[in-house]
């Protein structure tokens, strides 16, 4: 990747974390919404936006997903707003699971794992 490419990735991921957190006023979102990864394609016309949902549980975090998924051409329409480019990429929101996959790792190292004798 270029260092303009990276340089805008972060601008957007900056940039949608204040959206998200200043403009989004949807009652129904119950969590906290961390954009962990945002990859804006070369001709930019996408972008995928990589989020992870704190919430107390896995229905609150799917319609937190869903209510993102929904709202992402008002966010489209803001990042427009506050970003000076050419175009606004169409925006892509995916769940990351990464935290989820290192823990289930966690745990089935955790079940393998020999505990050693005590002395």
């Amino acid at each position: 990747m270029s260092t303009r490419t990276d340089r805008l990735n972060s601008e957007v991921q900056k940039t949608l974390t204040q959206i998200i957190a200043n403009e989004l006023k949807d009652p129904r979102i119950n969590g906290m919404i961390t954009i962990t990864k945002t990859e804006v394609s070369a001709d930019l016309s996408h972008a995928k936006v990589f989020v992870s949902i704190l919430s107390p549980n896995k229905k609150a975090e799917d319609l937190t997903f869903n209510i993102l998924v929904n709202c992402s051409s008002f966010i489209r329409k803001s990042l427009s707003q506050k970003l000076n480019m050419r175009l606004t990429p169409e925006i892509h929101f995916f769940k990351d699971t990464t935290w989820e996959e290192a823990a289930k790792m966690d745990r089935l190292l955790d079940s393998l794992n020999v505990k050693p004798e005590e002395n």
